[in-house]
């Protein structure tokens, strides 16, 4: 029987600013399950969103992605020379009680994974997480296009940025894996891609050289039976700093017989698009469904990550998800091996 995936994806904070659910998308899901087993998936390629949370509509299907051509991309909006050379290994802790429980498994985390489901909360800096945590983070934060194209964020966002600390590099993200909510008509491609320019404008009023726009989508898209062009949600115009990827190796997502599939075939193909590009990039979820060889293969991925120069690498760790979440003490003792070397 195929597992649900319930709406629990990152409801593991209280607060109603900070947590999301995913809806699953049972046709979809059953036809790419019977994919080949090399293909590589990220969570949300194997879902529907059909409740679009922030408008509070319901939607009883996708229509399928376009694939379109795009004939300008947006170039690094900053040069290797200013990002960090070391990748920074992570895990997903939105709340202060998540980083004690991370914290007590992994040590000191050199980088986090936050959500919004909103605006993003500038106490982030100082009673959050990063704030408690000292250090990077990937954030990523909710607000229809068209609420942000009208002005009304304007405050939050520029208290948000204005108040974020230097020393640390802080990825910022609008609406992470936004391809779902444009097949549901929740916004457009044009709308999306106007709404970070508005962001990242404010953003950069701030003056803040450790703040990077970083768009978040899946490895899905690099798929061509995705039927998704991942360029056309890259702004033009040097709006984007990094790109972000979502990938997660064969069998993890629905529990199907789940792989510990070599790093290079589940994130290569990211590395390559975002070189062609030319933008720095990262991983901001990956994990993998099984104990059976996960000790030696989250080494693997830590070792790949660094090889190819990737920004950051953040594990998903979720309660919601107990197959892919490591409750295992090897596991455990790996990725805090793995974690350390990361921060000395």
């Amino acid at each position: 029987m195929r597992r649900s995936l319930r709406a629990l994806r990152h409801a593991e904070h209280s607060g109603s600013r900070s947590h999301t659910g995913r809806w699953h998308n049972s046709r979809r899901a059953g036809r790419w399950r019977s994919a080949a087993p090399r293909k590589v998936y990220g969570i949300a390629a194997l879902t529907v969103l059909v409740l679009a949370a922030v408008a509070g509509v319901v939607y009883a299907g996708v229509r399928p992605a376009r694939h379109v051509t795009v004939t300008s991309f947006a170039c690094p909006k900053a040069s290797a020379a200013s990002m960090p050379t070391d990748t920074l290994v992570g895990v997903n802790a939105t709340s202060p009680s998540q980083l004690s429980t991370r914290t007590a498994q992994f040590g000191h985390l050199p980088i986090l994974r936050v959500y919004y489901t909103g605006m993003p909360d500038p106490d982030l800096w100082t009673t959050g997480v990063q704030g408690i945590n000292h250090s990077a983070v990937v954030v990523s934060f909710r607000s229809l296009p068209s609420t942000v194209l009208s002005g009304a964020d304007d405050a939050a966002l520029a208290k948000f940025f204005d108040s974020a600390p230097t020393g640390y590099p802080i990825y910022y993200s609008y609406y992470h894996e936004p391809e779902l909510l444009v097949q549901a008509g929740t916004f457009t491609v044009a709308q999306y891609k106007a709404a970070w320019a508005h962001i990242v404008a404010i953003a950069d009023a701030a003056h803040n050289p450790y703040l990077k726009s970083t768009l978040i989508l899946m490895t899905w898209d690099l798929d061509p039976s995705s039927g998704i062009n991942w360029k056309d949600y890259l702004p033009a115009g040097n709006v984007i700093s990094v790109l972000g990827w979502d990938a997660y190796p064969a069998g993890t997502v629905h529990d199907s017989d789940p792989q510990p599939t070599a790093p290079a075939d589940f994130m290569g193909a990211a590395e390559a698009a975002s070189r062609q590009v030319g933008l720095p990039f990262g991983f901001a979820e990956f994990a993998l469904g099984t104990q059976t060889d996960r000790p030696q293969w989250l080494a693997e991925v830590v070792s790949y990550l660094r090889s190819t120069g990737a920004l950051f690498g953040t594990l998903f760790d979720s309660t919601g998800f107990p197959w892919m979440e490591l409750t295992d003490d090897p596991s455990i003792q790996a990725w805090r091996a793995e974690v350390g070397d990361a921060g000395s």
